[in-house]
């Protein structure tokens, strides 16, 4: 279950941010107003994402220092890695249009 969470760690990340900012949306359609506060919101939460991304990938890049040469521990710590940065690509990617004007 470990080698899971090692390996798939960012992706799980990207899934949070994915619903999370589809959650934002939702409530922020059915508000009435400005939307500039839950631009703001998604926008703080995508960066709390992206903090929590990075993190992730410097713990498994100290993990993968110390590892041992054990071929299945090599493999889960780098798989993490990458799927650390697909995250952040696609944290950056999800939130591009918070940033475009109304």
């Amino acid at each position: 279950m470990r080698f899971w969470l090692w390996g798939l760690g960012g992706l799980l990340i990207w899934a949070l941010h994915f619903l999370g900012l589809y959650g934002l949306a939702s409530v922020a359609d059915l508000a009435t107003g400005r939307a500039d506060g839950w631009r703001a919101a998604g926008l703080g939460f995508s960066l709390a994402c992206l903090l929590a991304t990075a993190l992730y990938a410097v713990m498994l890049a100290r993990r993968l220092r110390r590892a041992s040469n054990a071929p299945v521990q090599v493999f889960a710590l780098g798989l993490g890695l990458t799927g650390g940065l697909v995250a952040a690509i696609g944290v950056v990617f999800q939130s591009l249009p918070l940033l475009l004007p109304v």
